[in-house]
């Protein structure tokens, strides 16, 4: 009796199954290598502004207390238009509040960002940009995703004059 070879109808299936395994595996390769790379990029844009602040001639450290607990310290240059904010002791705040840094000038008060959770009782270094004649530095606790103006009075403020 001969034997007949049947067709394979599932290798077909299998193979296209497998393919589109691959190619989602490599889309999701690609889409993370694009976070990566973005996150080195930020990563480096901000160890550059941190350097500039720092080598800046005109670079001046202020220290001061928060009046919550906690120590402050802001490395600015006028020159640079920029600050680098760190912070070591803050209180912890419930998840529904946040610190968040402004600029507070002659031309008003401009939110300068929300201050991430600490690491280690440590915050920062955050860079500021933007700094204008006669700004200073606040500090407020606000709603967890920030404001558009302060809600709070000043826990700190650092700057000419302070």
């Amino acid at each position: 009796t001969g034997s007949r070879l049947r067709p394979r109808s599932w290798l077909p299936r299998l193979a296209t199954g497998l393919a589109a395994g691959f190619l989602a595996v490599a889309v999701a390769m690609g889409l993370l290598a694009m976070g990566a790379q973005h996150r080195l990029d930020q990563d480096q844009a901000r160890g550059h502004a941190i350097a500039a602040v720092l080598n800046a001639a005109d670079v001046t450290m202020l220290t001061a207390p928060v009046t919550t607990g906690g120590t402050a310290t802001v490395l600015e240059s006028r020159h640079m238009r920029a600050l680098i904010f760190t912070a070591s002791g803050l209180r912890a705040l419930p998840a529904a509040r946040s610190y968040e840094l402004w600029l507070v000038g002659p031309d008003g008060t401009r939110p300068a960002g929300l201050l991430p959770r600490p690491r280690g009782g440590m915050i920062g270094p955050m860079v500021v940009s933007g700094l204008a004649a006669g700004d200073r530095m606040g500090l407020t606790v606000e709603p967890a995703g920030g404001s558009a103006r302060p809600t709070s009075a000043p826990v700190l403020m650092l700057g000419p004059g302070s």
